[in-house]
């Protein structure tokens, strides 16, 4: 193992252990925390690798979230069929909404994306789709059974916290390894310098679509823990300010 592995290693673990000295109040509140952490480790794939500042990613946390409630049913809904539905979903989103917007450079790409997040909050806010402005409830949370048993049962709060955790270090290995491999040195040439990019061959609006939708599939597995987590969506995981809020947590 390199030794610039050894810290991440060293807090993922403390946080391990923490539930051995948390009160179950204390452990709601690192979940909460875990789950931003996986939010703002989406944006940082556009912001720090890639150079597109978004003011729209709010909008792929929220849709996967609605998503989360809406396709659970009154009995125990399965846990991989879900998170792939719901990361699907704000991928889904992700690639209309970059297909678009990456035509666009600079104030012009934050806006376009802040205006997509815009008429998704208020399909939500102002239609009966997810609730109003009320929002919705979750009816059952998730669980992943296997010959008869339950392996990972979201209703348990233990389980949730482990399996939050472990979505947290996924994701986190999965970007260190993406910045190393050919894909990531791609996206760093393009943040730096893009039109020498396009004249060493590369079709830079394909790496930064790529690398838009990937962003919005990890922001929708944070959504997926976020309505976990609480049992209840509302729009306002859509607006403007929560992809503030996010945006400032990477600067």
């Amino acid at each position: 193992m390199r030794l610039d592995w050894l810290p991440a290693v060293a807090v993922a673990l403390g946080v391990a252990l923490l539930p051995l000295f948390l009160s179950p109040y204390l452990q709601e509140l690192v979940v909460k925390i875990v789950i931003y952490a996986i939010f703002a480790l989406s944006l940082e794939l556009l912001v720090g690798t890639t150079g597109l500042i978004s003011l729209g990613h709010a909008a792929f946390h929220g849709i996967a979230a609605y998503v989360t409630v809406l396709l659970s049913a009154d009995t125990t809904t399965s846990l991989p069929i879900l998170i792939a539905l719901s990361m699907t979903a704000a991928g889904a989103y992700a690639l209309l909404v970059g297909a678009l917007s990456l035509r666009t450079r600079g104030v012009y790409f934050i806006m376009v994306t802040l205006a997509f997040a815009q008429m998704a909050f208020f399909v939500f806010h102002d239609t009966a789709i997810g609730g109003g402005s009320d929002g919705m409830f979750l009816s059952t949370r998730a669980a992943l059974n296997l010959a008869g048993r339950s392996w990972i049962d979201l209703e348990n709060g233990r389980h949730l916290y482990f399996f939050t955790l472990a979505c947290l270090c996924l994701t986190y290995v999965f970007l260190a390894l993406l910045r190393r491999s050919r894909f990531g040195h791609a996206l760093a040439g393009i943040r730096i310098n893009e039109q020498r990019m396009r004249a060493a061959g590369y079709h830079t609006y394909a790496y930064k679509l790529a690398a838009f939708v990937l962003a919005g599939m990890l922001a929708g597995l944070a959504g997926f823990l976020h309505a976990t987590k609480n049992g209840a969506v509302n729009p306002e995981l859509l607006s403007w300010h929560e992809s503030g809020a996010v945006l400032l947590m990477i600067i």
